[in-house]
């Protein structure tokens, strides 16, 4: 059996849109390239990789979602190999795509990758703001490469290396009159509207951090949003419980909260850096990894 890597790439790019038409615009070729490339690996494979629907595009048969998840590992060990034939002088060049839970983004993904770039200014990383499952989907299908994320839940399935932890705080709006003491106990909290992060994982631990005190917030909001919450806060619409700290205390309105520490023993969170097991990591993400880890020892 011998398939060749273009029409591999033609066959990712149509179930990642779709459409055949999407695929061979996205490609910038011929809609009868695209469909004849996926003959070829029907006939090959002996498989129906895709359903199709006129006028309603296509979509993959269970056993197509199996060999997409093989093709992407075939292409990306292909774009290794070229990169590392086609290196010049140990010049590093290459392609990386990379998930980060989408509240470490908003909060540190920037410097991560400005100072990528200015010490590997040949290497193009994609980037995906996902919520926690989201990123295992990626990383189990191949999307991404490596996640850096929150040790919740994780699959067996991840091979997982701890970056840095976060403790958790209250998160208060400037005339409560909690935002005047030291610290805050978390039976404090439960006295008032409670907003809430609602993101898989996530709110289970926030929610968790009272359970283990017996203790249930009353929440009044959820969302799914970092800033949303701070906004709402800052509005004097409840308080909260966050881990990460931006540097300002300015909400998206103009208003300020207020951050006091938690007097309780609570869980903190760990942010951690996650790849699929089944896919070793190539050079280029081992050195994105040690990136990563470097950035958070100098921000520490």
């Amino acid at each position: 059996m011998d398939i060749k890597l273009r029409p591999i790439r033609y066959f990712i790019a149509a179930a990642e849109c779709g459409s055949l038409s999407e695929a061979a615009n996205k490609l910038h070729i011929s809609q009868p390239s695209i469909s004849a490339a996926i003959i070829e690996i029907e006939k090959t494979l002996d498989l129906q990789l895709f359903v199709r629907y006129p006028s309603k595009g296509i979509r993959l048969t269970t056993q197509g979602i199996k060999v997409l998840e093989e093709a992407r590992i075939l292409i990306r060990h292909a774009e290794s190999f070229r990169a590392a034939t086609s290196a010049v002088k140990s010049q590093l060049v290459g392609n990386i795509s990379i998930a980060f839970f989408m509240n470490l983004g908003s909060n540190y993904l920037s410097e991560i990758i400005r100072t990528f770039k200015e010490k590997y200014p040949d290497i193009n990383v994609h980037i995906h703001d996902l919520d926690q499952a989201a990123i295992f989907d990626a990383l189990s299908s191949g999307k991404v490469e490596l996640a850096l994320t929150f040790d919740l839940n994780i699959p067996k399935s991840m091979k997982t290396k701890y970056i840095a932890s976060r403790e958790p705080y209250a998160l208060l709006p400037i005339d409560d009159p909690l935002a005047q003491q030291d610290e805050v106990q978390l039976k404090e909290l439960v006295q008032r509207p409670f907003i809430l992060m609602d993101l898989p994982y996530t709110n289970d631990y926030f929610i968790s951090l009272f359970a283990k005190k017996k203790l249930s917030p009353n929440i009044r909001y959820r969302t799914t949003s970092f800033e949303t919450v701070r906004t709402f806060v800052a509005s004097g619409l409840g308080v909260s419980v966050l881990n990460l700290k931006p540097k300002s205390t300015v909400t998206y309105n103009g208003n300020k909260v207020v951050i006091k520490p938690i007097k309780d023993k609570v869980d903190p969170l760990n942010i951690v850096l996650i790849h699929y097991s089944r896919l070793e990591p190539r050079r280029i993400a081992d050195i994105f990894s040690a990136h990563i880890e470097s950035f958070f020892e100098a921000a520490s």
